[in-house]
């Protein structure tokens, strides 16, 4: 079996998409026989995606990167801020609408201790996981230190093609920097096969390496619903820029006798009514009871791109039918792909369309689906490393 050095730029204990698709992938790896090693920041407890849930999985060694949290408060007492830190905040601002790595950049500096620690350790493969990008950075200088080692990105969205990104780089300048980090690697790895093909076009003399791989699905267990109602249930974040929830919750509105649970952030609102429960992010053991009490479980699509969301992934390896919003020009693409798998139900995002399938429900029952082999992660995890 290998050794296998992990880069993070988030970390492990945080409960966001991308994490959860690494944590996955790494267990994998790990119960496969592998020895892993993690190298990622230390976490803030105070952080909103936080799970004190200790992360379970023996023989995986982790080297925590040195910790740098900034903040404006000391003990709970607000310190006030001078004129030169405003100013250093408006700049801060400005600075953010281009800068296209977020402040995980702070973690660059870290990387000739995470080179020297990899030095030693006699490993096989190096794999860097995004988002954030940084851990590509680190990634590529921990390359060039130790070019015998067999290098592999794992991507989950794309720089140059990041079309619900707010950052106002223009796309040339992305590029460049997307090509820049992408070309020491000996194989990346895509979650969607169409930002795969996408990228294959973009950067032709790197095509041979890329791939597709598909974000592994979560465990969920199975338990007896305790709901009388139909229960159907959106969880995950639905910011504006990103999707339009709108439509689903219209359509729902529209059927009191089923009983509906939207979960996660977002910069809209809407308002909870006897029927639809509107609940702000929560923390993953009471998500799991939520999404075990649910007949159907919602995955909505990005507004433009082709980019794939988590969520298709995540939600395969449950019995519960998915039902898959379409939106985008890539709508129908995406759906072609997907729809050998028989594990979804398709429909457009309009009220008229949502209401017809929820109606269907009603009438005919929700159907039973069989979980997704292929998107397993002790399968996605041995194709990484091939």
């Amino acid at each position: 079996m290998s050794r296998i050095a992990v880069i993070l730029a988030l970390p492990i204990e945080y409960n966001t998409s991308s994490m959860l698709r690494c944590r996955s992938i790494i267990s994998a790896l790990q119960k496969n026989g592998h020895y892993i090693k993690c190298y990622c920041p230390g976490p803030d407890i105070h952080n909103k995606y936080y799970s004190s849930r200790e992360y379970e999985c023996d023989g995986i060694d982790t080297f925590k990167y040195k910790r740098r949290i900034l903040t404006t408060e000391t003990n709970g007492v607000h310190v006030k801020q001078s004129f030169k830190h405003k100013i250093k905040k408006a700049a801060l601002y400005f600075f953010r609408k281009i800068d296209v790595f977020g402040s995980s950049l702070l973690y660059l500096s870290e990387r000739k201790d995470v080179s020297a620690d990899i030095s030693k350790g006699n490993f096989d493969f190096l794999i860097s996981f995004s988002d954030p990008m940084p851990a590509h950075m680190i990634g590529k200088y921990c390359k060039k230190c130790n070019p015998h080692i067999r290098y592999i990105q794992q991507w989950g969205d794309p720089l140059a093609g990041d079309t619900i990104s707010k950052v106002q780089q223009p796309v040339w300048f992305r590029k460049i920097v997307e090509n820049i980090l992408i070309k020491p690697a000996d194989r990346i790895c895509y979650v969607s096969p169409f930002t795969c093909e996408d990228q294959k076009r973009m950067f032709k003399k790197q095509e041979d390496k890329m791939i597709f791989l598909p974000t592994p699905s979560l465990l969920y267990k199975e338990e007896k619903k305790k709901l009388e109602k139909l229960c159907i249930g959106y969880f995950g974040s639905y910011r504006s820029i990103a999707r339009n929830l709108r439509p689903f919750y219209e359509a729902a509105k529209l059927n009191p006798q089923v009983e509906f649970f939207i979960i996660g952030d977002s910069d809209i609102i809407l308002e909870s009514t006897d029927h639809i429960h509107i609940i702000q992010r929560i923390s993953p053991d009471n998500l799991s009871r939520y999404m075990a009490a649910v007949d159907v479980m919602v995955c909505l699509m990005n507004r433009k791109g082709n980019q794939i969301p988590g969520k298709v992934y995540h939600d395969a390896s449950s019995n519960k039918d998915i039902l898959f919003i379409k939106d985008g020009e890539f709508g129908e693409k995406i759906q072609r792909f997907f729809e050998k798998y028989n594990h979804y139900t398709f429909v457009d995002n309009t009220v008229v369309s949502i209401d017809a399938v929820i109606k269907q429900y009603l009438e005919k029952g929700v159907p039973y689906r069989e979980p997704v082999k292929e998107f397993q992660a002790k399968y996605v995890a041995e194709r990484l490393i091939q």
